[in-house]
């Protein structure tokens, strides 16, 4: 492929602004590079703290979206190993060296090397064409196990993600107690029910699922959720009337707000577990005392995608009937054009739930 080749891309500029453009198809620059040919990019929830304008960092224009992508390996660089021409890969949304004591310690998306996909660090996968640095420990062949099929692009981000939500909101808790706990999600989106579904399977008394959207609501009940409508409840005494008074004993808040983060303290049990995976901007609304108070558990950050891809991965394959039935990825496009703009706006109205592009069309 010449050097003067261009492929079609969705390129930031700012809030409210992503446009369809031209530009050149990227290239091997490091020898550990891979350049891969995208045949699936989802929107994801993250994104749309940019868009709105929310986001303190990655606001300047110009760069590539995208963080979940998927693909076949185009072009390799000459120190790859584990990759060659052909192979069929997963992106996790993060770059990892492997090597550095974070990776070591599996919170691989704070590598000292870490840029993520999509930013201004790295452009992203919503692109005909896609670099991937350090690709021998960023990148996973596509499972052949589980027959997922296009669910696997949720094994980019989301489903890790969501998987991560839920297995810190358990994980210091005794496992003979599960089945007594109360658990809210806070959110509804794609990434809160990738942690319901996840959630379930530790089997605890009730899950309690928050939003204002009635589609996401529903979907969280046809899982087994309590759903609340926060803008037609008081969800604080709801949940203290749906569990005497104790409050919850875990909180899995997907939002990356500070109001959702407000409403996961005051309704958290004293000694309870907050797992935060929403990508947050502001302060917090609580203080240290608060927190010392109810001798709150809190852990936030970045899913370490790749250290729990294995692990999240067979929990895919285990619900994916569920999932299927759920019809969860609902928009399709094939190729890149106007309507993946359009579809960015749907998803930013919250009248789509998962928006999978096919930059090189059907049949890549």
């Amino acid at each position: 492929m010449g050097s003067t080749e261009t492929m079609k891309a969705l390129v930031f500029h700012g809030p409210y602004d992503v446009r369809l453009e031209d530009r050149p198809v990227p290239h091997v620059i490091d020898p550990t590079d891979v350049v891969v040919k995208t045949t699936s990019a989802a929107l994801c929830g993250s994104e749309l703290h940019r868009y709105r304008g929310h986001s303190k960092i990655n606001m300047q224009p110009g760069y590539i979206c995208g963080h979940e992508g998927m693909g076949i390996v185009h072009e390799v660089g000459h120190e790859v190993r584990n990759f060659k021409r052909g192979d069929r890969i997963i992106a996790p949304f993060t770059i990892s060296c492997g090597e550095c004591f974070h990776c070591k310690r599996g919170i691989t998306g704070r590598c000292v090397k870490c840029k993520s996909f999509g930013s201004v660090a790295l452009d992203g996968s919503q692109a005909q064409y896609f670099r991937v640095p350090l690709a021998d420990s960023t990148l996973f062949h596509t499972p052949q196990e589980g027959d997922l099929g296009e669910l696997l692009i949720l094994m980019t981000d989301i489903f890790p993600t969501g998987f991560n939500g839920a297995r810190n909101a358990f994980r210091e808790t005794p496992s003979d107690l599960w089945k007594d706990m109360t658990v809210v999600v806070i959110g509804c989106g794609p990434v809160a029910l990738c942690s319901i579904i996840c959630a379930r399977e530790y089997k605890p008394a009730r899950i309690i699922a928050i939003d204002s959207v009635p589609d996401r609501l529903q979907r969280a009940q046809d899982l087994g959720c309590i759903p609340l409508n926060f803008k037609t409840v008081d969800v604080v005494k709801e949940v203290m009337r749906l569990t005497d008074g104790n409050g919850a004993h875990a909180v899995i808040e997907v939002v990356g707000l500070s109001p959702a983060l407000k409403t996961a303290y005051d309704v958290i049990c004293p000694g309870g577990k907050i797992s935060s995976v929403g990508v947050h901007n502001g302060e917090l609304p609580f203080t240290a005392a608060d927190c010392y108070n109810k001798n709150v558990h809190i852990q936030f950050g970045r899913c370490p995608a790749r250290y729990v891809f294995k692990e999240a991965l067979q929990a895919l394959i285990r619900n994916k009937s569920t999932i299927e039935k759920m019809e969860f990825i609902d928009v399709v496009l094939p190729g890149l054009d106007e309507s993946c703009v359009d579809a960015l706006r749907r998803f930013e109205r919250a009248e789509v739930n998962k928006v999978v592009f096919k930059p090189n069309g059907t049949d890549a």
